[in-house]
Order: C-alpha cells, then structure tokens, then sequence
C-alpha cells in the first residue's frame, strides 16, 4: 500500500510542480489528476498499481470532507444572513451538475457505439432461472414487462 500510496502523492506532486512552473491558471491537483487519467489510459500506469489504494481513498471518502466542514463552522459568522443564497446555488449548482453528468454519459455511450440499457436484456438466453421476468409473465404486475416486449420485438426496432 506504500508504495501505491507514493505514486498516487508523486503524481499530485508533479501536477502542483507543472502548475507552480508554468503557472497556469488550473490547479495543480487537477494537472495530476489529468496525468493519472492519462497515464491509467495510455498503459503507463496499470490499475494494479494503485488498486488498493484507490479502493481505499473511495471506502473513506467522507473522511476527507471534515477539514472543509470544520472550516465552514469556523466561519460560521460569515455566513450569517447569507442561507437562502447558498441553499439556491447549492440547489442549482446539483441540478447543473446532474444534468451535465447524464449528458456527458449519454455522449459518451454514443460516441463509443455502446448499446442503450434497455437493449442489453436480448443477449440474456431464455429459461435464465436469476430473472423470471426475461422469459414471460412477470408475477409482480400480472402481465409481460415493457423490457420483456421489448427484447421480443428486437434490438434494432427498440434503438
């Protein structure tokens, strides 16, 4: 774990250091995340070498939140008054984020030719035993499923 730990830290040491150089306006820890993005991509960096690590970062996440939630209630006296705008922009700025999130997937997903989700169900074979709605009559609702009438009219006519 030490050493996945020390290329995950040299790489954020090298993003702050392209950043420090060439003084550019995007902050270092972003430079180092374009590098590792770039690095897993290319091969230079295989997962396994910060598998660990990475899974590691992700379980305790919420770990890494308490500096800025303990500097918000430090500044708590700053904030007096100011609620309703920060409930409206935290509100928008979800919304915003949301909807470029799906859309940058959906892009994604085209331009990388992949399937939609509700296709994926014709390349389950018939009599699968785990999804009793694939093969007919779904017991829950009475009636065959929208997916199930869709994998039986086809993939090219439901894309």
């Amino acid at each position: 774990m030490l050493k996945q730990f020390s290329i995950i830290l040299g790489i954020f040491f090298l993003g702050e250091l392209i950043q420090k150089v060439t003084g550019l306006l995007v902050p270092g820890n972003v430079i180092g995340m374009l590098i590792l993005f770039f690095g897993l991509y290319s091969g230079v960096i295989k997962l396994n070498m910060i598998g660990k690590i990475s899974d590691f970062f992700l379980e305790n996440l919420a770990f890494f939140f308490l500096p800025a939630g303990v500097s918000l209630i430090t500044c708590f006296a700053l904030l007096e008054g100011k609620w309703t705008a920060i409930l409206v922009i935290s509100l928008i700025s979800t919304a915003v984020t949301l909807a470029v999130t799906g859309l940058t997937v959906e892009f994604v997903q085209r331009s990388l030719g992949k399937k939609p989700a509700n296709t994926a169900c014709c390349t389950e074979k018939e009599g699968d035993e785990g999804d009793k709605g694939i093969e007919g009559n779904d017991s829950r609702f009475g009636t065959k499923s929208k997916r199930v009438n869709a994998c039986e009219k086809g993939a090219e006519e439901v894309s």
